[in-house]
């Protein structure tokens, strides 16, 4: 089944409100002053049953030993991609590769719009699909359908480089970063189509600090636990009738 996470700070009451809301995957968003000592982190991680991914800061002068912490975070916690925003990619890209030439980087779309959507997706070996940008900015509040058709048309032709994806409750003139039981036709087909692809990636609803609440969390997941059930009565059947 799908990697359903929630986006937060590495910090031990904020793991502790997404683990006892049922999530077993995290993203953790960075900033220099995580950077800085990354040993708190590894030992909150360590004691949770969790896969985790880095969200690589979006600002700052980053030092040699601040990047080298984001890679032992990347390395110590097993993940199997870190994501980061272009411009920073093109700051400390070539230092990180240096210090990891192996580290699976997910470079996440923005406020792209036509030839620049295309050029991000064609420029980078590893992507982040951002599907609330995609709808918001790319797609400018089109009909449903045709985002569904658009994702699907993504995937043919770009989804072998889409390691993580990011999808908030995204609601047409809305803002941004809601959680995702407000947005459920839109989060339920992704998930229906992600799971008929069997994405192995984290399937992040990323949330704005003021959603990062036990409430918010727990009906997400409710949203998520309703979802898997209504797919093992449709699944069940028809592996039964294969066998």
């Amino acid at each position: 089944m799908l990697n359903f996470a929630t986006k937060l700070a590495p910090e031990s009451d904020k793991l502790d409100q997404a683990q006892e809301a049922g999530f077993r995957c995290a993203e953790f968003w960075l900033c220099e002053d995580h950077l800085a000592d990354v040993d708190p982190i590894l030992e909150m991680a360590a004691l949770r049953d969790m896969r985790f991914v880095p969200h690589f800061p979006n600002k700052g002068l980053l030092s040699q030993d601040q990047l080298a912490n984001a890679v032992r975070l990347y390395r110590e916690l097993g993940c199997r991609a870190m994501v980061i925003h272009k411009p920073m990619l093109r700051s400390y890209g070539n230092r990180l590769f240096e210090l990891e030439p192996d580290l699976r980087v997910a470079v996440e779309n923005g406020r792209q719009r036509g030839d620049d959507f295309a050029a991000w997706a064609g420029d980078h070996e590893g992507l982040t699909l951002d599907i609330e940008h995609v709808w918001k900015f790319t797609l400018r509040d089109c009909p449903l359908e045709e985002l569904l058709l658009f994702v699907r048309d993504f995937f043919a032709q770009h989804g072998r480089k889409v390691r993580h994806i990011h999808l908030p409750g995204y609601v047409p003139g809305s803002e941004e970063h809601h959680p995702a039981y407000r947005s459920p036709d839109l989060v339920t087909a992704m998930w229906d189509f992600l799971a008929s692809i069997r994405f192995d990636g984290l399937i992040v609803s990323e949330l704005n600090c003021e959603f990062q609440t036990p409430e918010h969390l727990s009906r997400d997941w409710a949203l998520f636990r309703e979802w898997q059930e209504s797919r093992r009565e449709i699944d069940e059947p028809v592996a039964s009738a294969i066998a």
